[in-house]
Order: C-alpha cells, then structure tokens, then sequence
C-alpha cells in the first residue's frame, strides 16, 4: 500500500491498525528483531506513515504498549468469592504479560533512559497500565467488605494494587508471567491472609 492509500485511513483508525500490527509482530519476531518495514508492510502503511508519527521502533512499541494497556476487564462483575475474582483477575494478567503486551514492556523497558522525558513516559504508562486494574480490584475488594468477607483497611490504594505489583515484578525479573502455580502462592499466601477479615 503506498503512502497516499495508507494516508485515507486518517487519524485513530491507522494508529490502531499500526499498533496491532506492531504487537503482531512483537509476537512472532520478538522485540529484537522487530523492524519498522515490517509493520509497515503487515498494517498496509507505507513505511512514512510510521516514521511520521515515531522516530524509531522504541517509540513505537511504547505507543502500542500504552494503547494495549488499556484492554482490561473494568466492566468485571463480583462474584461472592473473592479468591475466584482475584484468580480470574490476576490470570487475565498474566496470559495478558506472556503475549505480545509482554514482549513491547519487555523491550521498551530494555531501552529506557534516565532522562526526564523517559522518567515521564514511564510514568504514564504505568498509570495506564495500574488505573484500570486498580478499578477492578477494588471494586473486588469493596464488594468483599459489604459481605464481611474483606478487612475494610483493605481498600487502601497500595494493599488494591498489591497483586498486580506482585505479578509485574514477577514478569520483571523471570522474563516471562507468572505461571498458575505462582499465582496460587501469591493469592494463599500473601493477599488472602492480608485482606480476609476475621470471623
């Protein structure tokens, strides 16, 4: 597709097609290998429609990470077990971490500077990443208290974002998600002990 076909799909509608194609990418080639002609080539986007909008790859793979990290359940309902909504929850997390999401946080944390502006992306990604997820464990949590199931001190801000912390750091350090084993011994052995209010 040339540039001036490319060029009819305008504003979110060719960022969108650019992102997935990118995180496409990501999937099969990795972060390492990933080249802007091929994104190019895989959206259907001429190769100046991405360097327009991005200098380099590094960039682009933030953006796509920002636009990815947004895709969380904040519409998730509660059930009356708070173990079986922490599970769902911090699973969708996880297969979340071991796709292409995974790989764009992998490689652009692998090129993060120290400079002000990337000390600020890195901020606001994280905000996109934590805000939505932080919704749904503490709607998880506030319905757990008007049960009497959850500690009302539970619904503070950091005990909220305790399990996806433990999951992120997890993914940070192994280098891919925690597997269902892990998520059992962060949910049997940290979060429940901390949230359940006593009988």
């Amino acid at each position: 597709m040339t540039d001036s076909t490319a060029s009819r799909r305008r504003g979110d509608d060719l960022e969108r097609a650019i992102f997935e194609a990118a995180l496409e990418e990501l999937a099969e080639v990795g972060y390492a290998n990933l080249r802007m002609e091929a994104i190019a080539a895989r959206a259907k986007a001429g190769k100046a429609s991405l360097y327009k909008r991005w200098p380099d790859r590094a960039h682009l793979v933030r953006a796509a990470a920002r636009y990815k990290a947004t895709e969380v359940e904040t519409d998730f309902e509660p059930s009356d077990d708070v173990r079986a909504d922490f599970a769902r929850v911090m699973r969708f997390i996880a297969d979340y971490q071991n796709g292409p999401f995974g790989e764009a946080i992998r490689g652009w944390v692998g090129e993060l500077g120290s400079s002000p502006a990337d000390e600020a992306e890195a901020e606001d990604l994280r905000q996109r990443i934590e805000t939505p997820r932080i919704m749904v464990f503490a709607k998880i949590l506030k319905h757990g208290v008007e049960r009497g199931a959850v500690r009302p001190e539970a619904l503070q801000p950091r005990v909220v974002n305790l399990a996806p912390n433990l999951l992120t750091h997890y993914f940070l350090t192994r280098g891919h998600a925690a597997p269902q084993q892990v998520v059992d011994e962060i949910l049997d052995q940290v979060v429940m002990p901390l949230i359940t209010a006593d009988r």
